[in-house]
């Protein structure tokens, strides 16, 4: 007979994350049944048809009064909807249950949590470094999360049991679990995950400018197509990251900014005077000398 971990997990948000979370908890004989809400009607009818999740856990339906019996909620949509559940529907879920996140952003999250999250329910707050620029159930596989680091915050508040239990689940799906406090966190994936992203998106709008042509982009070679891979990403997604996680993003952009600006002045002076030495911009590729 099976021993599973968790009797009945709820997913809320069936796109690429949640999908695959539900994914791989099947693989893994995790939990013995896998519950799932999405706010779009079709992404839900999808996951359920496919197999992803077992049955539609309507209790998280708009209106609904009833009361979700899963042991575990597992949170798997933009930041802000994260933010709103914890604050209007944490109450439907059972006395007991653990509630985790997949949150890119920690502190607003888990602020929330501390106010509106009842006494009799366990919040711990997590982050997948795992997604992708490809967004959406249709994406979903169930080793996404296999050798990637995964957040776990570690709060003053947080039910040992219930952070214990939460770690043996993502670890059972081959991450490397980190505990960290929500700050360090935030600051940590402005410079790490955050300012990469601005900086895809601003390079290939600066290089559309530049060049003026579409066709143009037919020269472009693997290195520009892998620094801007990233432009393709959700805006939705990623307008909740930075209005939550605005201040460091904005250090880590001023940062480079101002480095950037070094180097342009020091490649301007090689036009007056050809013998400039581009030291700063050599201390650059000082790993590759």
């Amino acid at each position: 007979m099976t021993s599973y971990l968790w009797d009945r997990v709820t997913v809320v948000g069936c796109g690429l994350i949640g999908a695959s979370f539900a994914i791989a908890l099947k693989q893994n004989n995790l939990c013995r049944t896998i519950a799932g809400w999405d706010s779009e009607p079709r992404v839900l009818s999808e996951a359920l048809k496919s197999g992803v999740i077992d049955e539609v856990d309507n209790c998280f339906a708009f209106g609904s009064n009833s009361q979700s019996n899963s042991d575990l909620i597992y949170l798997a949509t933009p930041v802000r909807s994260i933010i709103s559940f914890l604050k209007h529907d944490g109450s439907r879920t059972k006395p007991g249950a653990v509630i985790t996140d997949a949150g890119s952003t920690k502190v607003e999250i888990c602020a929330t949590a501390e106010i509106h999250v009842r006494p009799d329910r366990h919040f711990i707050g997590g982050h997948p470094i795992a997604g992708s620029h490809e967004s959406g159930l249709a994406h979903a596989r169930v080793d996404l999360f296999a050798g990637t680091p995964y957040v776990l915050i570690q709060r003053a508040t947080s039910n040992d049991d219930a952070l214990t239990r939460v770690e043996q689940t993502i670890e059972a799906l081959g991450s490397r679990v980190f505990r960290m406090k929500a700050s360090q966190h935030d600051q940590v994936m402005a410079s790490l995950s955050h300012l990469p992203q601005l900086v895809s998106v601003a390079l290939h709008d600066t290089a559309g400018r530049q060049l003026g042509s579409d066709f143009l982009f037919k020269l472009a070679g693997n290195g520009y197509r892998d620094m801007t891979r990233l432009a393709e990403s959700s805006w939705p997604i990623w307008e909740d990251i930075l209005r939550t996680n605005s201040v460091p993003i904005a250090d880590a952009l001023d940062s480079l900014a101002e480095r950037m600006s070094l180097l342009s002045k020091e490649l301007r002076k090689v036009e007056t005077n050809p013998s400039t030495e581009l030291s700063r911009t050599r201390r650059l590729f000082k790993h590759r000398e």
